[in-house]
Order: structure tokens, then C-alpha cells, then sequence
């Protein structure tokens, strides 16, 4: 008697799912069959509450049989059952993109877990298929993050969704789910496109992995044990950045600024991670390919002004000090309106930023540079306030002994693109210009060794720590 049952009680005790509520995602194939079968035999044990998921994607002249099919099997184990069509849009040459299929399947799966109120989205993917995700990752270069393929229980990959998913015959190999549906007698549905040696996991399934078995009949467990240790090593320096990050990247919504003196003095490895994360981040994603990567890396070590695109139109540019990742037409910074008094010292919400400013020894540390400032509070006075440039605003950049610039040269110097000058911050007194909010301070609000009184000020988007 096959013990498929047993193992998936056992993922589901691990995942912390007993007494939940899941929706089942059956294609008709033996894996997510067996799956429904198994999730159905240990429901009573478990109190698991069933609902079960059919996606539609409208690529084949039988997709409405199998539709059928699937809640007729629902039917037979009284259980509910709700099918979803979707639409994948078609290449030029009447072919279909396997990521477009996958993310229109997850959305539809999720909305169906949101409307269902359940825990998870529970599917069949079982071992042979985290090996053969393992080979076309590695072969794209996607790196530990793509050689960790998938976890158990993660979140579901499409934007914005708050939705799990749980794969609980993740260990299981596809031999075992075809044995279970013999001995229920049960015939799973064929999808003919499975043969299609043109699709890359279909050529990696039918192709390279029988190559590697000659190798090492147990290919797939060893895969499978490399995606484990990936993973580990992913979760290891996924804490080593955590601890990092709060001093390395700015970000508000779209948009995330990594320091470059910051990211260069980090590990290659949690160098790369931090691109990634800051893709992902902005919209992108976070398996980014190693040739991305590295495009974006390079822009690190060279000059301010240049870019580099990344999928998803997510867009890298080097400025003078920051490397800044965002979504198509996001902005790092907050639009500005009017001109703000600040606090000294004190908390001062101005627009859509929050100023802190306080006085510290004049042997201060600037943990996030970026947006904070150390000035000579001497030099500024008391009445300072933040605002947006003007017409004939000038600036005295640091390392100027004389005279002024007109800004808007500093900020084409600085790289700063068009479309965000507008809404740079400036820290103003009665002086002048005193600093460009992320970019450079006046060189005569500089502390020098003379400086009697230090301010430190600290911008941040309102809501957000400094």
C-alpha cells in the first residue's frame, strides 16, 4: 500500500497546516490527482477543509474536457470545485510563453484562495520536477537563488498576492504519484504537450535527465539534495544582508538607492544578493540572470550616468554616490510642495518627508549617508526649512572656497535625471542652500575643525524610519 498519504501528513504537520483551509490545484495529471487523493484520505485526520482549483488556460482543443474531468473527480470525493479560464497571451508564431502560462495560473489560484479564505494553495509538484527546475536555473545562471528552486511552503509568485504556496510531495518522485493512481484506479488525463521536446522543461524531463541517470540513477535525489544546501546557504546570507541593508539601500515605493561605497565594501556574493533583493523590491525579480547581475554590478565601479536595463522594465543607474534601482516612471523621492520650517532641534514633517534634526559630538559617524547630513549649526543658524529648487537657486558645492554654482549645473553634474530634479529636497537657511538632501553639502555649512556645535539631520520618507 503506498504510503503517499502518510507523507503528505507529514509536510502538512511540518508547515503548521493541520485544521486549514486549502485549495487543491488539479490540473488532471497523476501528480496533482494523487495529490488531491492524498490531501482528500488524510482531511479527517487533519481537519483539513477542501476546495478544489482547475485553471483553464485555453491552450488546447481539450482544455475543456479536462476542466470536466477535474470536477467530476471533485464531485466524486464531495468536495467543492471551482474552475477559472484564463488568457495567456500568444507569441507571434502562435506559441505561448511557459512564465506568462505559470504567473496567469497563480493569479487565478490566488484569487481563488483569497475568495475561499485559505491558508495556502496547495500543489503537485513533487521531486523530479524541483530537479528539473534546479537544471534550466543553473543553465540560465540564475545563481543560489534559482538553485534553491522551491520550498514546501512560500509565497506565491506573482506580484502583490498575500497567497502561499504548498508543495507537499516535494519529496516525493513522480513514479510514486503514478503508483498511487494505479492502486486507487484512477486514469489521470495526458497532456500531449508534455512531448514537446521545444518546451525547455520538456527537453530537460524527456531528454537530459535520462543522459544523467546513466551517470547516477539517483540524478534527481541529488539535485533535489543540492537545491536543499542552496537553500540553506540563501537563507544564510539573506541574514548576513538583513543586517546590512538598513545602512545600504533607501526605498520608498518603486524605487531603491544603494550606496555605492556600501555595496563595493560588501562580500561579491551579498553584492549580488543585494541587486537582486533591490530588484525585487522595485517589482522585478529577484532570480535575476547572472549577466543582469553583473551588468548592474559593473555600473557600481564605473562612472555616474550610465544605465542598465532589467526585465520587467526595471531600470539600474549609476549616480555619483548611489546606485539606484526602479520601476518604470518611479521616483526615488517624494514630490515636495511649498516651503517647510523645521524644528531646532526637533521632528518636522515637510510634505511628504520627515526631518529630524538633533546636535551631536563633533566626532559623529554617519550610519545611512544618503539622506543625513552632519552641519555646522554655527554656519546655518536657527531658522532652516526644506523646499523644492526655485528659479536662480545657486549652490557653493563642497571643495568651492569661493563664489556659488547655479544648481541646476550641480544636479546635471550630480546626474540626477530630469525628472527628478523637481522634486530634490534642499535644506535651506538664511544664507543660501546649505545641502542638496542626498547629494552634497554647502562648503560653507562643511564641519571643520573649529565647528563649536553640530547638527545632524536625518530626511526619510514620512512613515519610515531615518
Amino acid at each position: 500500500m503506498s504510503t503517499l498519504p502518510q507523507a503528505v501528513a507529514r509536510q502538512v504537520d511540518a508547515a503548521g497546516l493541520s485544521g486549514a483551509r486549502l485549495v487543491a490545484a488539479v490540473s488532471g495529471g497523476p501528480d496533482s490527482l494523487a495529490l488531491l487523493h492524498a490531501l482528500h484520505c488524510i482531511a479527517g485526520s487533519h481537519t483539513l477543509s477542501l476546495h478544489v482549483a482547475h485553471v483553464d488556460h485555453g491552450l488546447r482543443p481539450s482544455s475543456g474536457q479536462d476542466a470536466e474531468f477535474v470536477r467530476e473527480r471533485a464531485g466524486a470525493l464531495s468536495l467543492p470545485c471551482t474552475i477559472v479560464a484564463v488568457d495567456v497571451p500568444s507569441r507571434r508564431d502562435g506559441s505561448f510563453s511557459e512564465s506568462a502560462a505559470r504567473d496567469a495560473r497563480y493569479w487565478a489560484l490566488s484569487r481563488v484562495a483569497e475568495v475561499e479564505g485559505a491558508a495556502a494553495i496547495a500543489t503537485g509538484h513533487t521531486l523530479d520536477d524541483q530537479a528539473e527546475t534546479v537544471l534550466l536555473h543553473a543553465v540560465r545562471g540564475s545563481g543560489l537563488a534559482g538553485l534553491r528552486a522551491m520550498s514546501v511552503l512560500s509565497a506565491a509568485p506573482v506580484g502583490g498576492s498575500p497567497s502561499r504556496i504548498f508543495r507537499p510531495l516535494l519529496g516525493v518522485r513522480r513514479s510514486e504519484t503514478l503508483a498511487y493512481c494505479r492502486e486507487l484506479g484512477l486514469a489521470p488525463l495526458e497532456d500531449e504537450s508534455n512531448s514537446d521536446a521545444r518546451i525547455p522543461r520538456n527537453l530537460v524531463r524527456l531528454d537530459v535527465m535520462p543522459l544523467l541517470e546513466r551517470l547516477n540513477p539517483r540524478a534527481a535525489d541529488a539535485l533535489a539534495r543540492l537545491a536543499a544546501t542552496a537553500g540553506n546557504a540563501q537563507d544564510f546570507l539573506d541574514v548576513a544582508l538583513d543586517a546590512e541593508w538598513p545602512s545600504l539601500a533607501v526605498a520608498r515605493e518603486g524605487a531603491v538607492a544603494l550606496d555605492r561605497e556600501r555595496l563595493r565594501a560588501l562580500h561579491p556574493a551579498l553584492r549580488a544578493l543585494a541587486v537582486r533583493r533591490a530588484c525585487a523590491e522595485v517589482g522585478g525579480s529577484a532570480t535575476l540572470d547572472a549577466a543582469h547581475v553583473e551588468a548592474v554590478l559593473q555600473l557600481v565601479e564605473g562612472p555616474a550616468g550610465r544605465e542598465a536595463p532589467l526585465p520587467g522594465g526595471v531600470r539600474a543607474e549609476a549616480r555619483h554616490d548611489t546606485l539606484v534601482l526602479h520601476a518604470p516612471g518611479a521616483s526615488l523621492l517624494p514630490s515636495l510642495d511649498g516651503e517647510h520650517a523645521l524644528r531646532v532641534p526637533g521632528v518636522t514633517a515637510a510634505g511628504g518627508w520627515r526631518v529630524e534634526i538633533q546636535f551631536v559630538p563633533m566626532l559623529s559617524n554617519l550610519d545611512s549617508p544618503l539622506f543625513t547630513a552632519l552641519l555646522d549649526a554655527d554656519a546655518l543658524g536657527d531658522e532652516l526649512s526644506m523646499r523644492a529648487r526655485r528659479p536662480g537657486d545657486r549652490f557653493q558645492p563642497l571643495g568651492m572656497a569661493e563664489g556659488s554654482r547655479k544648481l541646476q549645473d550641480c544636479l546635471v553634474d550630480a546626474h540626477v535625471p530630469r525628472r527628478e530634479r523637481d522634486a530634490v529636497p534642499l535644506l535651506v537657511s538664511p544664507r543660501g542652500v546649505a545641502w542638496v538632501v542626498g547629494h552634497a553639502v554647502a562648503h560653507w555649512a562643511r564641519v571643520m575643525p573649529e565647528t563649536r556645535r553640530v547638527l545632524r539631520i536625518d530626511a526619510s520618507r514620512e512613515g519610515t524610519a531615518s
